[in-house]
Order: C-alpha cells, then structure tokens, then sequence
C-alpha cells in the first residue's frame, strides 16, 4: 500500500498531497479516492497514471476528486486502454464533467497522432450503494454508507451519500473509513480486518477551522479518541492515520487511550506493506 495524499479539506499544504491511497493486491492496483495532485504523486513513485486504472471514490467531496482530471486525461493521452470510476450516486455527472474537460485536448491529440477512442469511450463510471460492490481474481470490494453527511431526510441534499470501503483479498483485508462521524455500524464492517485506514480531525485542525465549522467537525469527522475507539471496536491490529494536517503527541495519546495496536501516522509517499 502507498499512501500517495495524506491531507484532507480544500487548505493547500506544503507537506501533503490531496488525499489518495494505491493498494496493489496480486499485480493488480486499485486507487483510493483521487485528491489533488495524485499524478504528481505517482510519478514520484516510480509511476505514470495509467497504473491507476481502477479509482474508488469514497463520496464527492472536492477533496477526493479533484486529481481524477488528470488521471484520467493523462492516462488516455498515454495509451491505458480505460479507465473505471466506481462512487456514489452522482459519480456519473462527475465522469461526465472530466469527460468534457478533456474534450478540447483529445480533439488536438486525435489530429496530431491519430486517436479513435473519444475520452466519453475511455473514462467508464459506476455508481454504487452499500453492499458487494466490485470483484475480482484478487479481491472483494463492499460499501458501506456512513455518517459523514447529516442531511435531513427528503431534501434534495439527501440523495448525496458518503461511504466506507472494506477490501478483502485472500488472508488479509484493509477497510477505508473515508470521511465519517462515529458510528457504531462502522465498527461492525470493519470487524476483523486486518488494517484500519482512518480519517482524523486532528486537535489542532479542528481549532484551525471557523468556528461555524466546528459542529461539522464534530459530528461529521473522527476525533483522535473517536478514532481510537472505532479501532479498538473493530479490533483490528493496524490503524493507519490519513486526511490529516497537523497531527501531535497529544493527538496519538487520546487515540492509545482506547487502542493498543500498532498505529501509523500517513504520510505522503509511505510504503506500507499489506
């Protein structure tokens, strides 16, 4: 696992890259959400954007998919032969607006070398809702909506969802909180794997926020206890800490106050074997 992006929100930030995580399972690579600068990121690896051709979009905030422009447009400029966009309801007005964008290169490009494929052939969306969502020779992807949004039911705002993501492969699986507020259910899907990739609203990123957005810090992000404890809830023996900014000592001990198992502050470029 390469952790490409470990920061979350819209602040730019010197140290990290927009949120995004490549598994590698069997040869085959699936990407975790597609913040901002995941192509950069991967050619720091070693990579170019085609070894991303399969993308998991946890919900729809800009944070998690601003990158996918240039994944995509890259990738199709270099040859991959298609790229599969797997998110939540509205993940097909997403594809569609990336598609648009590369409109006015793909027509330069297809003059210049000969292009036949249209970018509306080349970049594919799924939406998906919670259960088994994606499968494979090497691993089982399932969803599970949880509490990042707190719209009041039957508003239009409503249809919007945010999920988690478990992905199991043979002995061994990793679960994705994604954005999230504590939730008991979480804990449940989470069960049993093996590594925990967490979000954390870190103390001094909450106090970094207005004080109107606390509330959403609050209820609809993980604090470094919350964090802790859903770890703890699920018992799983690895916690990897992303979607962060400034994280401290005192922020490690409010998450060892409730979790006794190894615990992995992300940051961006760190190799992690799975």
């Amino acid at each position: 696992m390469l952790l490409l992006g470990t920061s979350g929100g819209p602040l730019a930030r010197a140290d990290r890259a927009g949120i995004a995580t490549l598994l590698t399972i069997g040869g085959q690579t699936y990407l975790v959400d597609a913040g901002e600068g995941v192509v950069h990121q991967l050619g720091r690896a070693g990579m170019q954007a085609p070894a991303a051709p399969l993308v998991f979009l946890t919900h729809l905030h800009d944070d998690h998919t601003v990158g996918l422009t240039g994944l995509a447009s890259f990738s199709y400029t270099l040859g991959s032969p298609r790229l599969d966009v797997y998110g939540p309801a509205g993940t097909s007005d997403l594809v569609e607006g990336v598609i648009r964008t590369m409109g006015p290169s793909a027509r330069i490009r297809g003059a210049e070398q000969g292009f036949q494929r249209t970018p509306g052939d080349f970049v594919l969306a799924h939406e998906y809702a919670a259960g088994p969502i994606f499968q494979d020779a090497h691993v089982r992807v399932a969803a599970l909506a949880n509490r990042h949004y707190e719209f009041p039911q039957g508003s239009p705002a409503a249809a919007n969802q945010s999920y988690s993501l478990r992905f199991d492969a043979p002995g061994r699986s990793i679960v994705f909180t994604g954005d999230t507020g504590p939730s008991a259910a979480l804990a449940q899907f989470a069960k049993g794997a093996d590594v925990l990739v967490s979000e954390m609203a870190s103390h001094a990123d909450r106090a970094a926020v207005p004080s109107n957005l606390r509330p959403h810090m609050d209820r609809e992000h993980l604090s470094p206890l919350e964090v802790g404890k859903l770890a703890a809830a699920a018992g799983v023996k690895t916690l990897i800490l992303t979607h962060i900014g400034v994280t401290g000592p005192s922020d490690i001990s409010d998450v060892r106050r409730a979790f006794a198992g190894r615990i992995i502050v992300g940051s961006d470029m760190l190799r992690i074997p799975f």
